[in-house]
C-alpha cells in the first residue's frame, strides 16, 4: 500500500512510523484472511485477538498527553485504512469492538473502566454498540427500549437490531429510555446476562455479524449506567461523531485497494492489440479514481487532525469526511470493476468483494443523507450565530 499521503502536514513522525509498522504487520498477519466473508463472527474474533496480542488495540483508547487524556483519531484512521485495504473482515475486527468500548472509555466511571478495559485490550472481551431498533435507526431519539429502576438494579426491556456481534458479544453498550424520566441512558450490559435473547442474525453484503436481539427483564446494576442518567443520547452522538472519520478512512482503504487492482489489471489486460492502460478512456478513469482517493483522504485526515489538534468542534468535518469518502469509494470501485470487464463480476475476485463490502458503508454509522443533515444544520447554526 502506498504511504505517500503520510507526508501531508496532518501527520507527525509518530503517525508515519505507526503506518509503516502497522502496514508491515498487516501484510505478515492478516493477508491470510483476505477472502474471508465472515458471517458467524469467528474469523473477526481471531483477528481481534491478534490485534490485542500485538498491542495494536492500545492505540484505540485515549492516551495521556499534554496533561490530559485524548483519543488519537489520526492513528485510528491510519489503522482502519490499512485494515480495510487488506480486507473488510479485518476492518470489522478492529472497528466494531472499538465502537462498543468507546462509551465506557470516554464516559464510563473509573470502576467501569477498570472492569472492562483490560479485557478489551487483552482481546478477551468483545464489546458491541447497541443503539438501533426496528423502528429507530437514523432517528436515534425514537428508541423505545426501557430501563426501570428495581432496587439496586435496572430492568431493561426492548429490542435492538443491526447490532454487530449480536449473540457473540461479551459486553453490550445498550441505550434505553428511563421509565421515570423518559430520558435516554447508556448501560454496560453483560453479554451473557439472563434476559438476552438472540432473535435473528442477518446475512448482509459486508462481513458484519449483525442481528436483532431482545432484552427481557435483563437485570443491570445501577452502577453500570455509563455517564450520568439521561446522558445516553449525548454519549451516543459524541461517540458516533468520533467514529465517522475512521469510517471514511476505511472507505479510503477500500478505494485504494480497488485502484491498485485496476492499475495492475489495465497493464496486463489487452484490447485492440495493446494494453488497455494505453487507451485514453482507461487513463481518464484511472486519473479520476486517483483524484477522488486523494480528495477523500484529505477530508478524512483533515477531520481527524481537527479533532486531535484544535479546540474546534469537528462534527461537521467528520460528517463531510464520512459522506464523501464512502460515496467516492463506491464510485471508484465501480470504475475498477468496469476496467476488469467480465472478470470483475466473478464471485470472489478482489474487486467483486470490494463492490459488495463498500456499499454498506454509505448506510452504517449514519447514512449519507444523515451526514448531509448534520452538515447543513451546522452551517445554518453558524450562520445564525454570525448574524446575531
Amino acid at each position: 500500500m502506498d504511504l505517500d499521503h503520510l507526508n501531508w502536514p496532518f501527520f507527525q513522525d509518530e503517525h508515519r512510523e505507526l503506518a509503516e509498522r502497522f502496514s508491515a504487520w498487516v501484510s505478515a498477519n492478516l493477508a491470510v484472511f483476505e477472502a474471508d466473508e465472515g458471517g458467524d463472527g469467528r474469523v473477526a474474533r481471531v483477528i481481534f485477538e491478534l490485534l490485542a496480542r500485538d498491542r495494536w488495540l492500545d492505540m484505540s483508547l485515549p492516551r495521556r498527553g499534554d496533561g490530559r487524556e485524548r483519543l488519537d483519531l489520526r492513528a485510528m484512521s491510519i489503522i482502519r485504512e490499512r485494515c480495510a485495504y487488506s480486507s473488510a473482515i479485518s476492518d470489522v475486527a478492529i472497528s466494531e469492538p472499538w465502537l462498543g468500548i468507546l462509551p465506557i472509555a470516554l464516559f464510563g466511571s473509573g470502576e467501569l473502566k477498570r472492569k472492562y478495559l483490560p479485557g478489551y485490550l487483552a482481546g478477551k472481551l468483545l464489546p458491541a454498540f447497541a443503539l438501533s431498533e426496528p423502528d429507530a435507526g437514523s432517528d436515534a431519539a425514537a428508541i423505545t427500549a426501557t430501563a426501570r429502576r428495581d432496587g439496586d438494579y435496572y430492568l431493561l426491556n426492548g429490542r435492538k437490531t443491526w447490532t454487530s456481534n449480536s449473540g457473540l458479544a461479551d459486553l453490550y453498550v445498550v441505550f434505553a429510555r428511563l421509565e421515570e424520566t423518559g430520558a435516554i441512558s447508556a448501560f454496560a450490559v453483560d453479554g451473557h446476562a439472563e434476559g438476552i435473547v438472540l432473535e435473528e442474525r442477518f446475512r448482509v453484503l459486508s462481513p458484519h455479524t449483525v442481528g436483532t436481539w431482545a432484552l427481557n427483564d435483563c437485570r443491570v446494576p445501577l452502577d453500570h449506567c455509563i455517564g450520568e442518567p439521561g446522558q445516553g443520547l449525548k454519549i451516543a452522538l459524541a461517540v458516533l461523531g468520533l467514529f465517522r472519520p475512521t469510517v471514511g478512512a476505511a472507505a479510503v482503504g477500500f478505494a485504494r485497494r480497488a485502484f491498485f487492482e485496476a492499475v495492475a489489471r489495465s497493464i496486463e489486460r489487452t484490447a485492440f492489440k495493446k494494453p488497455i492502460a494505453e487507451h485514453q478512456l482507461i487513463q481518464s478513469k484511472l486519473a479520476g479514481m486517483a483524484a477522488r482517493i486523494d480528495s477523500s483522504a484529505l477530508l478524512v485526515y483533515r477531520a481527524s487532525w481537527q479533532h486531535d489538534c484544535t479546540a474546534k468542534d469537528s462534527s461537521r468535518a467528520a460528517a463531510i469526511a464520512k459522506w464523501q469518502a464512502t460515496e467516492a469509494a463506491c464510485s471508484i470501485i465501480d470504475e475498477a470493476l468496469q476496467i476488469f470487464g467480465g472478470r470483475g463480476v466473478l464471485y470472489g475476485t478482489a474487486v467483486e468483494r470490494l463492490y459488495r463490502h463498500a456499499r454498506a458503508f454509505r448506510i452504517f454509522d449514519g447514512t449519507s443523507e444523515i451526514q448531509q443533515l448534520i452538515i447543513a444544520r451546522d452551517l445554518l447554526n453558524h450562520s445564525n450565530r454570525a448574524g446575531t
